[in-house]
Parts: structure tokens; C-alpha cells; sequence
């Protein structure tokens, strides 16, 4: 049995299922590769997924077991021919782990291209094929036959490969930071996300109790635990929870996976992420341990989850004034100048010294602007909130509306930036409640019965003097007499009085 070169433009050949590409290279439906070990075919997985995207191979890719004649065992990889490109990769890869390569179709395999016949080659005299033999390859002066001693699944092979650590992979830099996973127990998991969320790190969380794909336990064992997904984790903080038990730090690798920090797989995961299931996220451990979570991932944000007690001070009547206990703060709540673009202003908290300039100012203002608006008087000031824009009163701190009844001064947020509903529930906000934050105080709470309109309380109290009736009858003086005089030629004009009547007479007589 002898090969032959391959010349160009060459379109007959003997082996049966090779013909040539658009390159005029020989090229059958499959690349098989043929290694004496596992490792050499490990060797070559983890040489093309640097490389390239196994994806585009893993539909027609299958690993055999196979046996020689004389009874050697090799592994077998086949792989679809997509392109001659893709198999001049695959082949230099070959020989660069002391591996064979080959093409064909179905049960004859020859030789792929070298440097000796750039074309290719094709195999002279075929002949049968022994008895018992599921395939052969032919290379130069020998012909090879195999049988198929079973296979081992792409997924199988690579979940059974222990992930390999990395001299100084636990040094990251900014770009590695960008989106880290945490696994931290569950005795850890508040003080961990409350220590994230003082930091200003973003991140979500979320429990799971996963199960196992580890090819070394027979069985899957439940080991619950916060997986917290962190993003932009500074360089300390990294240090910091890499020594300490109980949390373990993990780096995506692909869309559905994450490898131990400072480990690596032997295969790129990110080159295969067909194998990993959409429903499913797997973590891959130290020590040969595989947890499968189900996904996608469904985290909640850590400000949701961040426990925030804060005691409020109650708001007492004008001139009392007790010193009660100094707040209960988790999480402290402060204001900060806000970056964002100006908020409506629904609301002004005027200082009560300043009430005499109010008053002047109501003189002033159209009803127009008093009609809708309301107002209560307190100790912290007075608070005057308006059913719109309320920058008409020039007076006071204003204030934006965060939440329904939930006041801020404007140009400033409330930071940790929790959301409303959470920072509701933490500070006892609830409908029928007005919040007021300050900027050199506590927040205090008015009852919504305290407000009055602000038309009725711009008018003070008026004093009213009270009129008594009386009873009027008119009183009878001498004998009435009725009266017919003449109107005259003016009787529109009404009746005349005497020296009216004395001028028409005069005019009559005329």
C-alpha cells in the first residue's frame, strides 16, 4: 500500500469520499486525528481552544477508543472537515503533540497535506477491508485498521479534567476585576454584603444549594451557599477575600461558567460554550468539584438585600425639645450632592423665624399660586408642600419628592442609594406619613392631619364686631291725603317738585 501525491487540479482519485476544495486541496467530510494517549488529546483540545472556537466543531466531534491489529490502543478524534483552513490548523496542532492526522468520508482515511504534497495525497490499491474493522487510515508505506472500542463524550471528557493552577494568577488586574463571582458561606453572607455595599461595590447576590457533575464522586451532595456576582471588586478588597475562609472567588469563563480564581481549565471554556446547557451555570472548584446552579443566574441586588435599622426622631409640638438617645445606624444614611439632572420641586421647608417674610410673601401671590398648596407648622420649620412646581416661594430649603411623601432637599440623593421601597420599610414610611430628610439633621415624620391649606392659613383672625337687630315701625304723623297732580309733557323725567310744577305751568300758559 503506497500514497501518491496529489497534483494540482487533480479531480480523479482512488480513495473513495476525498475530493478537492475550492484551494484544489484534498479534503473528505472528516479530519481525524489519531493520539497514543488521552493526554495527547487533551494536548490538542486545549491547543485549538486558544486558538479558535471548538463550537463550530462540536456538532460532528467524536472521541473513540480505538484498537490496532495488534492490539495497541489509541484515542481517536474526528472532526467535521468545515474548511481547508480550519484542518491546516488542526493538523499543525496534531504534530505539534506527536499526533497523525488524516481525511476521508466514511471508512478509508488518508494522510492530510504536508509540506512534502501541499495538495494532499491519495491511497493506490485500497483493497478490502479486513473482517472486523470499522475504519483504516493510510499513511506512508502502511495502512492501519481500527476497532471502535467505544466513546467518550466531549462533555464527559471535560468535566473530568482537573482545573490547573496558575503561578500568579491571583494577581488580576482591572479588566479581570471587571466581574468577579463570590462564594461565600452562608454565616458570612450579611457581613459580606453589608462590607460590599459600604465600599460602593455593585454587585447582586443569590442562594443556591447546587448538586454536582464531579466525574470523581458518585454521588451529588448539596452544599448551599450566596453566590454574589460583583462587579469593578477593587484590588484590597480582592486580597482581602482571597485569604479568608469561607469565601471563594471565581472568574467567568464563557456565558455559563466560572473557574477559581488563580486555576485555570485545561480547556477554554469560553471556545465550547455550546456544551454547557442555557438553564444551567456551572463553577468549577479546586479539587476536581463541578457545581451546576441553574440558570440563568437570577441575583437580586445587594441593596435590596442590605439591612438598614435607623431610629427616627418624632417631631414635637412647637417648644418642646427633648434629647433623646443618639440613633441605631447599620448602614448610615447620608445626603450627597446628586450628579443627575434637577428634580421637580414639590416642597419647601422654610425655617420658623422666617414665618413674618411668608406672610409677606402670600400678600404678593396670585390665588392662582396659594390654591392647592398645604401647610404645617413644626419645630423643625415650617413645611409647605404644593400640588405643583413650588419654586414660587423663594424661601426655605426646597425639596423633591423621592417616593410619595418622602421628601429630599434638592440637588442632593440619599446615599447608600438603596432603592425607595427599601428605604421606605427601613424608616417606618407609610401612607398618611410625610418624610422630611434635612441637611443637618435627622428625618423627621408629620403626621398628614397636621397640614392645613395654605389659603387658610394665610389669613389670620379676623375680628368681627356683632351687630344686634332691632324692631323698625313706622310711625303715623296726621291725616294722609292722596294727590293727583298733572305729569306735565315730561313724565319720564319723574314727578316734579314745586318749582318744577311752577315752570310747566308757566309753559302750559305759553
Amino acid at each position: 500500500m503506497a500514497l501518491e501525491h496529489v497534483a494540482q487540479g487533480q479531480t480523479r482519485f482512488f480513495t473513495p469520499g476525498i475530493a478537492p476544495d475550492p484551494r484544489g486541496i484534498v479534503l473528505g467530510r472528516f479530519i481525524m486525528m489519531t493520539f497514543a494517549t488521552l493526554e495527547g488529546a487533551v494536548s490538542w483540545f486545549r491547543l485549538y481552544s486558544s486558538e479558535a472556537s471548538l463550537d463550530e466543531l462540536l456538532a460532528s466531534l467524536t472521541i473513540v477508543k480505538g484498537r490496532t491489529a495488534l492490539g495497541s490502543r489509541e484515542i481517536v478524534v474526528q472532526i467535521p472537515a468545515v474548511s481547508s483552513y480550519a484542518a491546516d490548523r488542526a493538523a499543525r496542532l496534531c504534530r505539534l503533540v506527536g499526533g497523525a492526522t488524516y481525511t476521508g468520508t466514511s471508512k478509508h482515511y488518508v494522510k492530510y497535506r504536508d509540506d512534502r504534497s501541499p495538495y494532499g495525497y491519495d491511497a493506490v490499491d485500497i483493497g478490502a477491508m479486513p473482517a472486523g474493522t470499522d475504519f483504516m487510515v493510510h499513511g506512508d508505506e502502511f495502512a492501519q485498521g481500527y476497532v471502535r472500542e467505544g466513546e467518550l463524550p466531549f462533555q464527559r471528557l471535560l468535566f473530568r479534567l482537573t482545573i490547573r493552577k496558575l503561578p500568579g494568577g491571583e494577581q488580576l488586574d482591572d479588566e479581570d476585576r471587571g466581574e468577579l463571582y463570590l462564594a461565600v458561606a452562608r454565616g458570612l453572607a450579611d457581613g459580606i454584603i453589608r462590607y460590599l455595599w459600604r465600599n460602593r461595590v455593585e454587585a447582586e447576590a443569590g442562594l443556591f444549594t447546587p448538586g454536582t457533575t464531579s466525574a470523581f464522586e458518585d454521588q451529588a451532595r448539596d452544599r448551599g451557599y450566596m453566590l454574589i456576582r460583583a462587579r469593578g471588586l477593587p484590588e484590597r478588597i480582592l486580597a482581602l477575600f482571597m485569604g479568608t475562609p469561607g469565601i471563594d472567588v471565581f472568574k467567568p469563563a464563557g456565558a455559563n461558567a466560572a473557574v477559581a480564581v488563580g486555576y485555570a481549565h485545561p480547556i477554554d471554556l469560553g471556545s465550547c460554550a455550546s456544551v454547557f446547557p442555557p438553564e444551567t451555570f456551572h463553577v468549577f472548584w479546586p479539587g476536581d468539584r463541578v457545581d451546576v446552579l441553574p440558570g440563568p443566574l437570577t441575583l437580586s441586588d445587594i441593596g435590596d438585600l442590605t439591612r438598614v435599622d435607623l431610629e427616627l426622631e418624632k417631631v414635637s409640638e412647637p417648644g418642646q425639645h427633648g434629647a433623646g438617645p443618639p440613633p441605631t445606624i447599620g448602614v448610615e444614611l447620608k445626603l450627597a450632592v446628586s450628579m443627575g439632572p434637577p428634580k421637580r420641586v414639590v416642597a419647601t421647608l422654610i425655617a420658623t423665624e422666617h414665618g413674618p417674610r411668608l406672610k409677606r410673601i402670600l400678600f404678593a401671590l396670585p390665588p392662582v399660586s396659594l390654591r392647592g398648596h398645604r401647610v404645617a407648622v413644626t419645630d423643625r420649620g415650617i413645611l409647605v408642600i404644593g400640588s405643583e412646581n413650588l419654586d414660587v416661594i423663594p424661601l426655605g430649603q426646597l425639596m423633591y419628592e423621592l417616593t410619595p411623601g418622602l421628601l429630599v432637599p434638592l440637588g442632593m440623593e440619599v446615599v447608600p442609594r438603596v432603592t425607595p421601597e427599601v428605604l421606605s420599610r427601613a424608616l417606618g414610611h407609610a401612607a398618611g406619613l410625610v418624610t422630611v430628610f434635612t441637611n443637618d439633621g435627622m428625618p423627621f415624620q408629620v403626621q398628614e392631619s397636621a397640614f392645613a391649606t395654605l389659603e387658610r392659613r394665610s389669613l389670620a383672625k379676623l375680628e368681627v364686631d356683632r351687630a344686634d337687630s332691632i324692631s323698625y315701625v313706622a310711625d303715623t304723623v296726621g291725616e294722609t291725603r292722596v294727590v293727583n297732580d298733572a305729569v306735565g309733557r315730561f313724565a319720564l323725567w319723574g314727578f316734579p317738585d314745586v318749582s318744577d310744577r311752577k315752570l310747566l305751568g308757566s309753559g302750559d300758559k305759553k
